[in-house]
């Protein structure tokens, strides 16, 4: 459980705790129940920093800038990148193959650099609209849940390419380990968010049904569009959710003031 455990925090973050796991290719999958967690620890991170900030007196729109960029290279633009890729691929081919082969293109196109800064910019604006309280909640439960995205996007899905990254994940999680996952991404962002105010019911079940509604409806287009999920695909649908999470705190926070 513990090498399980490590193995995703190796695979989603800039965090090397076992070299000689990074290598062990037939660990991978059986990480994939432990991607929430990993979801949990980096909020976890972005919470402390945000508290340094405070404490030597950053400006709001300064720290909030630099929790955006802290949230990229923590993960080493992983899921940035996916979303990247994906928006090049499926803007710019006509087919599935041409899409394919767009998205394993290195270069950045157009609609990959539109939505990388339109995500950055909406995370950005989502930070400085919620209160101190209401942002530790944010900034906990929206990598977490983004993550447990990523445990529904694999289950039983197809792989949209022969090979990649991705294949490791794709269809090898079992019913039993997305049930640990779904139960672990419940429990803690239901914890989290009734602790910091107790009239969030409401708010956890939103986060909750969001996230499961544009999982879901972004892996069934993407079926169509490309024949499967793919790494990247994955990744982009991980960065919407986190979006998703954080706008749905900003509505929430709004609705609730007097």
């Amino acid at each position: 459980m513990v090498k399980n455990l490590i193995t995703a925090v190796q695979f989603l973050t800039i965090f090397t705790l076992k070299r000689e796991y990074q290598e062990e290719e037939r660990s991978l999958p059986r990480s994939i129940v432990f991607f929430p967690v990993v979801g949990f620890l980096i909020g976890f991170l972005l919470v402390n920093a945000d508290k340094v900030m405070m404490l030597i007196a950053l400006p709001q729109g300064v720290a909030n800038i630099l929790l955006v960029a802290l949230s990229v290279l923590v993960t080493r633009a992983l899921h940035v990148d996916g979303l990247a890729d994906t928006l090049d691929g499926l803007m710019g081919g006509r087919d599935r193959e041409s899409r394919l082969a767009i998205m394993r293109d290195s270069r950045l196109g157009t609609a990959g650099a539109v939505g990388i800064f339109f995500v950055l910019f909406l995370k950005y604006v989502t930070l400085n609209n919620l209160f101190e309280s209401e942002k530790v909640a944010a900034l906990l439960t929206a990598p977490l849940l983004a993550r447990w995205s990523q445990t529904i996007m694999v289950y039983n899905a197809r792989y949209g390419r022969d090979e990649g990254m991705g294949k490791a994940f794709v269809g090898h999680l079992r019913a039993s380990g997305l049930a640990a996952a779904s139960a672990v991404a419940m429990g803690l962002s239901a914890f989290v968010v009734y602790r910091l105010d107790a009239r969030s019911v409401v708010l956890i079940v939103t986060l909750l049904a969001g996230v499961l509604l544009l999982t879901f409806l972004a892996r069934s287009y993407l079926h169509r569009k490309l024949g499967g999920v793919t790494g990247d695909s994955i990744g982009a649908v991980s960065e919407l959710n986190e979006v998703l999470v954080l706008l749905l705190c900003v509505v929430f926070s709004n609705g609730n003031q007097p």
